[in-house]
């Protein structure tokens, strides 16, 4: 088949939700920094909601007057703080992956299936370069999907900014993943759009470590993170790149 499979851990996890919150919790004990800091952070929100509640009960038995209105606007700037610090409890308890998959299939794969795991981004560029656009990772997507493998396909945030210069969609149009995925004939629960301000790679490599029956597609060797995910990098199966020669995609490496 062609394809690197890791050793999974002792406690035989079934999905990556499972081995990511297992694995995030353990390194989150180890911490004390983080623990400390997690465990302020959830003093500050119980706070903050202590106020809310109290402002509430205040302005809603108060009499009308210049004073209800500035309760009011306090009320609202503490209900936004309590929002953002909610918000960050929650981030900050989970792995990464799990905190910025806006689709939330991520935590549902199931380690025991074979997984292609896309650099959107670079596999894109190649078709762009080729003048195929889209297509390329489209048609491969669909074959490895026609093979039983479960497709996740990453991709920078810059990919909008980029298709749309190129034509892809005007710039006046919604940025979505349902775009996305009809760009590129991919489903909806298989594309991942990282956060603004990091590259895809480390998402890529992180979940390569974690799924067992996984390798990429992609022309990036991603050499600059080769200390870091030794185990992923440690044969020659872990990575497919894609040629393109008189407009035939190809996947290297790869055999049924």
């Amino acid at each position: 088949m062609g394809i690197s499979i890791r050793p999974t851990m002792a406690s035989k996890p079934t999905t990556l939700g499972e081995v990511l919150s297992k694995g995030f919790a353990s390194k989150q004990d180890r911490n004390t920094v983080a623990w400390l800091w997690c465990t302020l952070q959830r003093l500050l929100s119980f706070g903050l909601l202590v106020c809310i509640s109290a402002l509430s009960v205040w302005w809603l038995l108060g009499s009308s007057g210049s004073k209800n209105t500035q309760v009011l606007i306090l009320l609202s700037a503490l209900v936004i703080i309590w929002w953002f610090v909610v918000r960050r409890v929650r981030t900050g308890k989970q792995h990464f992956l799990l905190a910025n998959d806006r689709q939330g299939f991520l935590r549902g794969l199931r380690l025991d299936e074979k997984t292609a795991v896309f650099d959107g981004s670079n596999i894109y560029h190649l078709g762009h370069d080729n003048g195929l656009d889209a297509q390329p990772l489209g048609e491969i997507a669909n074959l490895l999907r026609s093979q039983g493998y479960r497709i996740v396909c990453f991709f920078d945030a810059s990919i909008f900014h980029t298709l749309s210069e190129h034509g892809a969609f005007p710039s006046s149009q919604r940025h979505s993943l349902i775009l996305l995925a009809q760009i590129f004939g991919l489903k909806e629960d298989e594309v991942y759009v990282v956060p603004g301000g990091v590259q895809a790679d480390k998402y890529i490599l992180e979940a390569l470590k974690h799924m067992p029956i996984s390798f990429a597609v992609t022309n990036d060797k991603y050499r600059d993170y080769a200390s870091k995910y030794p185990t992923v990098m440690k044969d020659h199966l872990w990575r497919k790149g894609v040629v393109i020669s008189d407009g035939e995609t190809k996947l290297l490496q790869h055999r049924v």
